[in-house]
């Protein structure tokens, strides 16, 4: 559910616990097939939104349509254009119709509960309205405790929580690189350019 960058502050044996036991990502269409028949879903129709909003979105909702219909699905596409697409994140009346969307996810911090604390109740981005007291207690214990070792250690039995529910379906992980030399220093290095005057920090560097 996370990538393993966001778990670099967590000592080693905590980042290796919060990978360990969790489902396999490796594919297998003869398993998914049984799982469809057993659940009596074969040629079911399922509705994902797509839009020339940006690459990612019609690459992914494409590749989740060709996984479907290998596996006996019937996957429709639902083109939205992209000032409407924007409101599926925030708009649960605008997510009416669909089952899944695709989105691409950007860690602000190198910190798990940036991406987990999305499953707490009224979450606004807990698009399947997860509610789970359990979960909720030990998001809060996660944000409150100080000690590096336990608030990771909580993280991880989120994500552990959160990938045996599928609250979200991961389906690939690309790095964004940043190509700095020694003379300067201050560029971002996540996604927060969006969202702060990341050039007033761009200077030179130390020498």
């Amino acid at each position: 559910m996370t990538t393993r960058a966001a778990w670099a502050t967590a000592p080693e044996n905590v980042r290796r616990s919060a990978f360990e036991g969790l489902p396999s990502p490796d594919q297998n269409v003869e398993a998914a097939k049984g799982l469809i028949q057993e659940a009596g879903a074969t040629g079911k129709t399922v509705t994902i939104a797509t839009s020339s909003i940006g690459q990612d979105v019609s690459l992914l909702a494409t590749a989740v349509q060709d996984a479907g219909s290998k596996i006996g699905l019937n996957v429709q596409l639902k083109t939205i254009a992209p000032n409407a697409f924007t409101s599926l994140f925030t708009d649960p009346q605008a997510r009416e119709g669909l089952d899944m969307f695709p989105e691409t996810y950007y860690d602000s911090i190198t910190d798990p509960m940036d991406l987990l604390g999305n499953f707490q109740t009224g979450a606004y981005q807990n698009y399947a309205g997860y509610s789970d007291a359990a979960y909720d207690a030990l998001a809060d214990k996660a944000r409150s405790t100080y000690d590096v070792a336990e608030r990771m250690s909580a993280a991880a039995e989120l994500q552990k929580k959160a990938d045996d529910q599928l609250l979200w379906i991961p389906v690939a992980e690309w790095p964004t690189a940043v190509f700095m030399n020694k003379r300067i220093t201050g560029a971002p290095t996540t996604i927060s350019y969006l969202y702060y005057p990341w050039a007033a920090d761009v200077g030179a560097a130390a020498r």
